[in-house]
């Protein structure tokens, strides 16, 4: 892990501690209030923070899949950086999942809108890249999360389906 991923991680824990402490001084935290505080939290920190003072010599990355080839010339950090990204946007679609009850389209399109602000914002604000490979990752992310929060849903129902006893009817023969 680089320096600059752990201080995200570190400022991503600080938010969500900031953020949550009203929620619990008011007792108005929730279950929800607080998946999407920390969720929130660590995605503004993961792709904001910490904060680039000098602009990155590219700004614009529009080759798709261009982590493939930055994967045999820079090595298993683009490859680590692609699966970040990935893994970075399924709490979005479990939560969108869950909570949301979306379709995997919706999902999917929630996702690519929400990682599109992201990157826009990040040309603009953070001096780092637009990349569209981060635009497919994060979508990818998005849908692999709500589909495995239906796996979820479908492995737990089968589950408590067959703890419940069978109750039988009195007097049928």
């Amino acid at each position: 892990m680089t320096n600059a991923q752990l201080a995200s991680i570190q400022w991503g824990v600080f938010l969500s501690i900031v953020f949550l402490l009203p929620q619990l001084f008011f007792r108005q935290l929730t279950i929800r209030g607080t998946a999407v505080t920390v969720y929130a939290s660590m995605l503004f920190s993961a792709t904001f923070l910490p904060m680039q003072t000098v602009a990155p010599q590219q700004t614009v990355q529009l080759v798709p899949f261009q982590w493939i080839a930055d994967t045999f010339r820079d090595g298993q950090i683009a490859f680590d950086q692609m699966t970040l990204n990935v893994l970075l946007f399924v709490p979005l679609g479990a939560m969108l999942m869950f909570w949301g009850r979306r379709t995997i389209g919706q999902t999917a399109l929630i996702g690519y809108g929400v990682s599109l602000l992201i990157e826009g914002s990040q040309l603009l604000w953070a001096n780092r890249i637009f990349d569209v490979d981060d635009l497919i990752t994060n979508t990818t992310g998005t849908a692999l999360g709500w589909l495995g929060a239906l796996a979820a849903v479908k492995v737990h129902s089968r589950v408590t389906a067959v703890a419940q006893p069978r109750r039988s009817l009195a007097g049928v023969r």
